[in-house]
């Protein structure tokens, strides 16, 4: 009976060690398929360290207005006139003066009135081109009542500047004009103008 029971004994610590070294195994197993799952499923790339994110884009700013209507010398002149006033007020420009031409300035769906009113408000000087039909002209007259009256509330230099055949309004001609019809060479009739928009006298000659 001895020998029996202590073979029993030997059988059961066996099997013990057996069903162990399973469950060894079997937990070995499942780290290892637990590991191979994980290995399986991509990971996300890592995101760039916080100092590398770029700060949200401003919104752009609306803009701040259209080109102001200050300007050195305001034209006035009928429709007739137009090709020569165009050349005087590139003359002008070449010469330093920013110059204000509704043939410029005035835009399309622009408002014609509002528009040469603002050109006469921020205007330091102001030519007035008289031609054959700068009295017979309706938008000429009006450029001249308000030119005169900004010359005479304002102080705004107002010079006539005679071309062709033109009549001088009456306040008009009582200040002294350039006149281009002069048989003078048009570079000096220019420089007499220029020296007058700098308000200088004309040179001795």
């Amino acid at each position: 009976m001895g020998d029996l029971s202590l073979v029993i004994t030997l059988v059961g610590a066996a099997a013990g060690v057996v069903a162990a070294t399973a469950g060894v195994v079997g937990s070995v197993h499942a780290v290892r398929q637990f590991r191979l799952s994980r290995a399986a499923i991509p990971s996300a790339p890592p995101g760039p360290p916080p100092s590398t994110l770029a700060p949200p884009a401003a919104a752009p700013s609306a803009p701040s207005g259209g080109p102001g209507d200050d300007r050195d010398v305001f034209v006035a002149y009928a429709r007739d006139d137009e090709t020569w006033a165009r050349g005087l007020a590139v003359r002008l420009e070449a010469a330093g003066f920013t110059t204000w031409l509704d043939a410029w300035d005035v835009g399309a769906g622009d408002l014609f009135v509002e528009r040469v009113e603002a050109g006469i408000r921020g205007a330091r000087n102001a030519l007035m081109i008289v031609g054959g039909r700068t009295p017979d002209e309706p938008v000429t007259r009006q450029e001249y009542a308000a030119l005169m009256t900004r010359s005479i509330e304002r102080g705004l230099r107002f010079i006539p500047v005679v071309h062709g055949a033109g009549e001088l309004p009456v306040f008009l001609a009582e200040r002294r004009c350039v006149d281009f019809r002069d048989p003078a060479p048009f570079e000096e009739r220019f420089d007499v103008l220029v020296r007058a928009l700098r308000g200088q006298r004309p040179a001795r000659v």
